[in-house]
């Protein structure tokens, strides 16, 4: 089915109520004229998710960010969508949304398009899409509107995915299950020599990592830390692996400086000599 949509928004510790992105999604969803299903995925065994509108799964286990894309992409092969989309519990996402994609789809695609994405703002400062540079992973926002082959990152959130290109690399890698996930994804699209197409709309996303110390416990900096290491040495490179080791000493000294907690700066320094 041409243009249709498989969407799956990931809930841990959050009831409907309290997530952005399902009050916001309502609406903009029942408005379109795309071929759209919702999966509410409940990865928190704690509570249980209950509706009559859309599909809801809750899960027997936390599967995190790849279980539940994992799942939500093999029903959209079943359903035969063509696109998938993923949200995370805490974006808000934008009125014109849908509008500005059945806009897209009309004007026609690209056979090498891969991904759509919007833009994201945190505390009105542009978070995603970002220009990925080829050494030591520096960023810089993108705002440019329309068609994109460079190397680049979004936030998985309000990212659109071919369901075709997704298949063809074997869905989501599970080797990150929720850290780096969006760095994997967005970096074999570059790898493949595929396309991505940058909205003109904004959505508005809470991120942890903008106000680092106050958000981010020193355990789930190291989940990060480990699963950024993994990435880099894997995916981009021995030459990329030795920048980032440099690249972690600059990060540690800056944090002994800033951060009241030194547990951050241990935790980097100790990441400069782990394999």
């Amino acid at each position: 089915m041409e243009n249709s949509i498989e969407i799956v928004l990931v809930l841990y510790h959050c009831s409907l109520d309290d997530s952005a992105t399902f009050s916001t999604l309502g609406e903009p969803l029942k408005r379109t004229s795309l071929n759209c299903e919702l999966i509410l995925f409940n990865n928190d065994q704690s509570q249980k998710i209950e509706s009559t509108e859309y599909y809801v799964v809750n899960s027997n286990e936390n599967v995190k960010l790849a279980g539940a894309y994992n799942f939500a992409l093999e029903r959209a092969r079943v359903k035969k969508k063509n696109w998938i989309l993923l949200l995370d519990q805490d974006t808000v996402v934008p009125e014109n949304y849908f509008t500005e994609l059945e806009k897209l789809f009309s004007e026609g695609i690209s056979k090498d398009l891969a991904a759509i994405v919007p833009r994201l703002e945190y505390n009105d400062r542009q978070i995603s899409p970002v220009k990925v540079s080829r050494w030591m992973r520096m960023e810089q926002e993108m705002t440019t509107i329309g068609y994109t082959s460079c190397r680049m990152n979004a936030l998985n959130s309000l990212s659109l995915f071919r369901v075709d290109f997704l298949s063809s690399i074997g869905g989501f890698n599970k080797d990150y299950p929720f850290d780096m996930l969006d760095h994997w994804s967005y970096n074999q699209i570059h790898k493949h020599g595929k396309l991505v197409y940058i909205m003109d709309t904004v959505g508005k996303h809470n991120s942890s990592f903008v106000d680092f110390e106050t958000n981010v416990s020193v355990s789930r900096y190291k989940e990060f830390m480990d699963a950024q290491k993994t990435f880099i040495r894997k995916e981009l490179g021995i030459w990329n692996y030795l920048f980032y080791k440099v690249k972690l000493l600059i990060r540690g000294f800056s944090q002994l400086l800033k951060y009241k907690n030194k547990r951050f700066a241990e935790i980097t320094f100790a990441s400069i000599f782990k394999r």
